[in-house]
């Protein structure tokens, strides 16, 4: 049962597996634990396998059948192709966050430090010059590190 389905069920069932696990992390880090137990990333990451390794297969067979109907020697990946075959070959990052509870889940937190800088170049067009953005990124950079590091903004920047 948890082979059958087509690519889209089975990245489905994937997204479903990390959000799974993620809660896993949680709940073991709630108890103290700083990993996940190697029983239970064992069988997560058998069943990451077999999910990956059945999806691509899938669009393996999608893509020769389109190579078929339009009579080439080649046919571009397909968007999933791609995104099934890196998270084959970065398995270990992707699932980081079971082996180390420091690492976070997703990347939200440097999409946020990202999003001040997009939004002051569509605000103003663009940086007026070189230095000018070097240096806004490098004060939102120090910022950022700041809060994180949980120390006080506004003595972080007169120091």
């Amino acid at each position: 049962m948890l082979l059958i389905g087509t690519a889209n069920q089975l990245a489905l069932r994937l997204m479903k597996l990390l959000r799974l696990s993620w809660h896993y992390c949680k709940g073991f880090k709630t108890i103290g634990m700083l990993q996940m137990p190697s029983v239970v990333c064992e069988r997560i990451e058998k069943i990451y396998d077999r999910l990956l390794q059945r999806a691509l297969m899938k669009e393996v067979v999608y893509m020769e059948k389109q190579r078929e109907e339009l009579k080439r020697k080649k046919v571009k990946n397909t968007k999933a192709y791609n995104l099934f075959k890196r998270l084959t070959e970065f398995k270990a990052e992707t699932l980081r966050f079971m082996s180390d509870f420091t690492i976070p889940f997703d990347n939200n937190g440097s999409e946020r430090d990202v999003r001040m800088a997009k939004l002051k170049q569509k605000i103003s067009g663009c940086f007026r010059s070189a230095d000018g953005g070097s240096m806004f990124a490098r004060i939102r950079s120090y910022l950022s590190s700041a809060r994180k590091q949980g120390m006080d903004i506004y003595l972080g920047l007169t120091h």
